[in-house]
């Protein structure tokens, strides 16, 4: 026969309970009275750390919302605001150089890189670009259409040729092309008179039924209209608070712009 410890453990401790006037069926009760709720695992969340994240969540949310634009995407900067001497505050409206920098480095890097230089036989540079400063042939209407609707290769830019392909960025607002174009012909040593929201919605609206990529043929084949734009409104000046009356701000006027065909 084969001994069993735990069995005669059990037959000993049985023994003994009743000998106490016990069974085992009421010691395992008892016992388990005595014991806690079963948890599953889990305990309350400490009060302080629910704070803590609820605080966290608020300084998020008013951090974006102060610096985004109101959460737009493509508002980085709605009102320019700078320091100046005396204490005060110089609103204007937004800063081509600023924003369409930024829209630039969204959209545009990775083929015309950083510097503008984009990459040899591939995608053309636009600094000193005769096609972004409207030189020869091109027209300022010229860079409206290529944005709207791309360009296909092979082009000649600057004595060179590039056989790449720019998609179309029809999907971007009038703004945001106005001021991507913009910032290309004022950056890396370029100047040229800004572009506005105004003639891009002209350029859209007139090439609506265009559904394929330029060529440099079909460009060609387009008179070129160079815009004389104006300077942009003079930047309001507010005193900044117990400075004295702070006047209301103006809402901001678009540069004003006459076409003359080249």
């Amino acid at each position: 026969m084969i001994h069993d410890p735990y069995q005669a453990g059990s037959d000993e401790l049985q023994s003994h309970l009743e000998g106490e006037g016990l069974n085992v069926r009421d010691v395992h009760g008892a016992i388990l009275r005595e014991k806690d709720d079963p948890r599953d695992g889990y305990e309350p969340i400490p009060l302080w750390l629910v704070s803590a994240f609820m605080a966290l969540v608020f300084w998020a949310g008013a951090y974006l919302s102060f610096y985004s634009g109101g959460f737009q995407s493509d508002v980085f900067d709605p009102v320019q605001v700078s320091w100046a001497g005396g204490g005060a505050v110089v609103k204007g409206p937004p800063d081509p150089m600023v924003v369409g920098k930024r829209l630039f480095t969204a959209n545009c890097v990775a083929c015309h890189q950083p510097t503008g230089l984009g990459v040899a036989g591939q995608f053309p540079p636009l600094a000193g670009s005769e096609w972004v400063l409207g030189g020869d042939w091109h027209g300022d209407n010229h860079l409206i259409r290529i944005l709207l609707h791309g360009l296909q290769g092979p082009v000649q830019v600057k004595g060179s040729t590039y056989n790449g392909a720019m998609a179309p960025w029809k999907q971007l607002k009038d703004e945001q092309i106005a001021m991507i174009l913009t910032y290309i012909r004022n950056e890396w040593g370029n100047s040229a008179p800004p572009i506005t929201a105004e003639q891009v919605a002209k350029v859209r609206e007139e090439t609506a039924g265009q559904t394929e990529p330029y060529t440099q043929t079909q460009l060609q084949a387009i008179p070129a209209v160079k815009y004389e734009s104006a300077a942009p409104p003079a930047p309001e000046v507010q005193t900044a608070p117990g400075g004295g009356d702070v006047a209301p701000p103006a809402p901001a006027q678009p540069p004003s712009a006459t076409p003359a065909a080249a």
